[in-house]
């Protein structure tokens, strides 16, 4: 497999959810590379230097929101021609409908409620790196 097609960008806001959900995910995919975004604008920015397969993205951030990051990294896609990644929104709150329609219309994103354990978070994104590679 190609190293994208074995990578992971986390995006929270919050430093201690990124250095646990980084932990899990070295501890249990340690051939993985994991980066990391505090925010929707850095996610976006972290996509286009280095095009992650699977995208764990809290919704509720300072900046730029999940979802709003989700729309820029998708219209960054269909401008370059490139696969659009997985993307596991996860939140505490209730996602808006248009997160919810976002993943009705695809099997490849999905929305995960905090809190959330290690193993949902380790097997969602093996199945969807599996799926890329």
């Amino acid at each position: 497999m190609t190293e994208e097609a074995q990578s992971v960008l986390l995006v929270d806001d919050e430093d201690m959810i990124r250095t646990l959900f980084e932990t899990i995910l070295h501890n249990s995919l340690p051939e993985c590379k994991v980066g990391a975004a505090a925010n929707g604008k850095e996610a976006v920015e972290a996509f286009k230097e280095f095009q992650y397969r699977v995208i764990l993205m809290d919704l509720h951030m300072p900046i730029m929101t999940g979802e709003q990051a989700f729309k820029e990294i998708e219209s960054y896609c269909k401008e370059t021609d490139q696969e659009m990644p997985s993307v596991i929104f996860c939140t505490g709150f209730a996602p808006p409908d248009t997160v919810q329609d976002i993943i009705a219309k695809s099997q490849t994103h999905c929305l995960l409620s905090k809190p959330v354990t290690g193993d949902v978070i380790v097997e969602q994104i093996k199945s969807r790196l599996q799926a890329a590679g």
